[in-house]
């Protein structure tokens, strides 16, 4: 009995590009970029930062820092990746995350100041909800 070689070879070659072709698509949730202007009684919001909090226990949390122009960005686990497609209720602090940072470990933090309502602070009384949909998003939050 002869075996064709040549035959088995070509057919495991195909058998294996088919595979690495099968692999390499995205996996994992799908993402969408979400960008915006938080403003504060018509100003832009100039530190603090913005949550997505998903209204599904299975999708992740989406956050940006608020820039000095009141921009955001969203990510959720690399910087500017977005948030995953979905519904969530937004929370807004006007603290800025960098003054959190001290210069010394164990050193009290300065009193700070947020300008924002308390309200928007929690999910349970934000009343902020937005709905992440593919493709590119802008959310401008005004807050009161």
């Amino acid at each position: 009995m002869k075996f064709n070689f040549s035959a088995i070879r070509q057919a495991a070659f195909l058998l294996t590009v088919s595979l690495a072709i099968a692999g390499c698509g995205k996996s994992g949730p799908e993402m969408a970029k979400v960008t915006g202007i938080v403003k504060l009684k018509g100003k832009a919001l100039t530190a603090g930062s913005v949550s997505f909090v998903s209204t599904d226990p299975k999708r992740n949390n989406a956050n940006g820092n608020i820039g000095p122009d009141g921009r955001y960005t969203l990510q959720t686990t690399n910087p500017g990746d977005g948030a995953e497609v979905g519904e969530y209720t937004v929370i807004v602090s006007g603290i800025d995350p960098n003054a959190l940072n001290t210069a010394a470990p164990g050193e009290p933090l300065k009193k700070m100041v947020n300008p924002v309502p308390e309200k928007y602070e929690k999910p349970e009384t934000s009343g902020i909800k937005k709905t992440v949909a593919k493709g590119s998003n802008t959310f401008d939050i005004d807050l009161e």
